[in-house]
């Protein structure tokens, strides 16, 4: 039978998005330029919270970090050059949110840390694994892939439009992002003749 994730796990996995989609839509509904300071704010809260719970249940991931310092910054801009940073948001908050993704995703394995996915990854995968160069490179693949889409969504979204800031960004992440996410690792441990990750937690139990 298989495990079932637990409820705290879900929340945590999405935590990191609501923040991002209402502060998008809030910025691009026409409400007053000093509700942007409120919401911004709120979000804030809401990441740090997020982050409290993380900490208490699990461990923050890099999007919980990378939100929070998104609004921060947010907040921070509102705070001291309302008018222009109001404008800002107002045009380019969904550019801000796929940058979060992108920079959550494409730095880290830069700076030698830990890729994005191998958090995700660790849920589903024996612990034996975890330090192997094997497990530490598809991770690293899949944290770029991911940079990939996030970066493309980041420059589409400089055009404003719902084609070029919704619809091409989700047929990308549901269209290459997650398939790619939930076949690569197999395809990859198969070309090296290794067992697959399901037969792998297998033996290891």
């Amino acid at each position: 039978m298989k495990k079932r994730v637990p409820l705290r796990q879900l929340f945590l996995f999405a935590a990191p998005f609501p923040p991002l989609a209402f502060f998008k839509i809030w910025a691009a509904t026409g409400h007053p330029r000093e509700s942007l300071l409120a919401a911004a704010l709120s979000m804030l809260v809401y990441c740090i919270a997020v982050i409290f719970l993380a900490r208490r249940w699990d461990r923050p991931t890099y999007f919980d970090w990378t939100v929070g310092a998104y609004f921060g910054i947010v907040t921070v801009s509102l705070v001291l050059f309302p008018g222009s940073a109001a404008a800002f948001f107002e045009r380019f908050a969904v550019t801000g949110i796929y940058a979060c993704l992108f920079g959550a995703a494409f730095f880290p394995p830069l700076f030698r840390k830990a890729a994005f996915t191998e958090h995700y990854a660790r849920k589903s995968a024996p612990e034996a694994v975890w330090g192997n160069p094997i497990f530490l490179r598809i991770n690293r693949i899949m944290s770029f892939a991911w940079a990939a889409v996030f970066g493309v969504s980041m420059l589409l979204s400089l055009y404003p439009s719902v084609l070029t800031r919704a619809l091409l960004p989700l047929a990308l992440i549901l269209g290459f992002g997650i398939p790619f996410n939930l076949r690569f690792p197999d395809r990859y441990l198969k070309k090296l003749g290794l067992p697959s990750l399901a037969e792998q937690k297998k033996a290891a139990s």
